[in-house]
């Protein structure tokens, strides 16, 4: 990607200011910091110490990520560079560089000792694509501007690439650690985005990578998967759903306040992207996350002056302001109800390994702030799935976040602390097979 100086100009000004912050220990200097965490992970510092890691820490040369078997953490590095570190998983920065006046001594590389790990190269590789590394145990990956993911087991490295290349070997005479970019010689393996659905791996013992067809990009390849991508799902709602379940209470107040029908909309203009100073973004982890998704922005551009409420293990929602302040907000809100109008959607049906694009026809979203309590219901429909209709109500948490599963059901929400906008992921199950998607709303005029 060729960036223009408007780019570089704001990537040098983050870093300068992430520069500024304060670093970690007394000689520690701070290359980046932890941008999302959700669940439970550890740092262990350089000198030996090891401590619960949060959102907002400062990451420096000689940091190991330890993510616990439902922990996800997020890095962003001086140059915009960034690296996502999935559950159960060891990702070391073991060297880190960047002067953008002096771009021959930038210097990036990364551990990926165990586990899955995403890597987003940033400016300090842009001039020079060999002055970056991830290295694993058993081989070393360079870069040619790239995005990827790998994993590490015991027995083999896997690596796929969302866009630019990337090129696998294993160590030897020809490829060491402690170098930096690809490593010649004829074990050194190419993959690029261009090639499709392929992936590249590296079994133990073996001389060279080989190229293979992906595994559902290395995910559906991680043992137990589907377990440790519940875990995170479950772990990203976690701070909303501590009384998910909904009541008797709880459907009395959604029948009082779903009363509107849902009406029609124009399905065609919801699938869009926020305006950049909306006060709620759905931000995703990953590039690649859904064809179907127009509405939903790089995590990295959601979270600029916004933190994470709730989210899914493909994406989260972003709400402008001070989470320290959210409670005293919505502890007295000023408004005993507000109705919302339905103003982006994206929805999808999944049926075993089938997808599809799916509309969102109309939805009606009501918060009871006396009562603390909200409804809301969604017209859905697909090709495969056919027509369903969402329903559901419960309580509003001190925070301004929602969540309720019942009945094949499911949302996770929250209001922003201006109360004009709100915004949730939903789940509905049908006979057979499931929609998914995410909302934002805007107050009702």
């Amino acid at each position: 990607m060729i960036l223009t100086r408007i780019q570089h100009s704001l990537w040098r000004a983050a870093g300068l200011a992430l520069m500024g912050l304060t670093a970690v220990g007394a000689h520690a200097q701070q290359v980046g910091q932890v941008s999302l965490l959700i669940g439970a992970a550890k740092v262990i510092r350089a000198d030996g110490s090891r401590t619960d890691l949060r959102q907002g820490d400062a990451v420096t040369v000689g940091d190991r990520i330890e993510t616990a078997a439902n922990g996800h953490v997020h890095l962003r590095f001086l140059d915009h560079g960034a690296a996502s570190v999935r559950p159960d998983s060891v990702l070391e920065v073991q060297s880190y560089r960047y002067d953008p006046d002096k771009p021959s001594s930038n210097e990036v590389r990364l551990k990926l000792h165990q586990g899955v790990a995403r890597s987003i190269s940033g400016a300090a590789t842009e001039n020079d694509k060999n002055r970056f590394r991830l290295n694993t145990p058993l081989a070393a990956i360079g870069v040619r501007g790239t995005d990827f993911i790998v994993q590490v087991l015991p027995e083999h490295v896997r690596a796929t690439v969302a866009t630019g290349a990337i090129v696998m070997a294993p160590f030897g005479a020809q490829c060491r650690a402690d170098a930096l970019g690809p490593c010649g010689g004829r074990a050194g393996q190419l993959l690029s985005a261009d090639m499709g659905r392929m992936m590249l791996e590296l079994r133990s013992g073996e001389v060279g990578a080989r190229i293979v067809p992906a595994v559902d990009a290395v995910m559906a390849s991680v043992p137990q998967q589907a377990e440790v991508r519940k875990a995170v799902q479950m772990a990203a709602i976690a701070a909303a759903q501590a009384d998910s379940r909904s009541t008797a209470t709880d459907r009395a107040a959604a029948a009082v306040l779903a009363i509107a029908p849902v009406g029609p909309t124009d399905a065609r203009v919801l699938n869009t992207p926020p305006s950049r100073d909306s006060e709620l973004a759905w931000g995703r982890w990953f590039s690649f996350y859904s064809g179907f998704d127009n509405m939903s922005i790089p995590y990295w551009a959601a979270s600029e002056g916004r933190h994470i409420t709730v989210g899914d293990g493909n994406s989260g929602l972003f709400r402008k302001g001070d989470p320290s302040a959210a409670e005293a907000v919505f502890r007295n809100p000023g408004v005993d109800r507000v109705d919302f109008r339905l103003t982006r959607a994206q929805a999808s049906f999944e049926s075993g390994s089938h997808m599809e694009a799916a509309a969102v026809e109309g939805g009606t979203l009501s918060l009871d702030f006396l009562h603390r309590r909200f409804a809301t219901a969604l017209a859905l429909s697909s090709l495969t799935g056919g027509s369903a209709e969402l329903r559901l109500g419960g309580a509003i948490r001190s925070d301004g976040t929602f969540a309720v599963a019942e009945d094949g059901q499911r949302v996770a929400g929250a209001v922003s602390t201006s109360l004009q906008e709100a915004g949730y992921l939903f789940e509905k199950q049908v006979g057979n097979g499931v929609f998914r998607g995410r909302t934002l709303w805007g107050r009702g005029k």
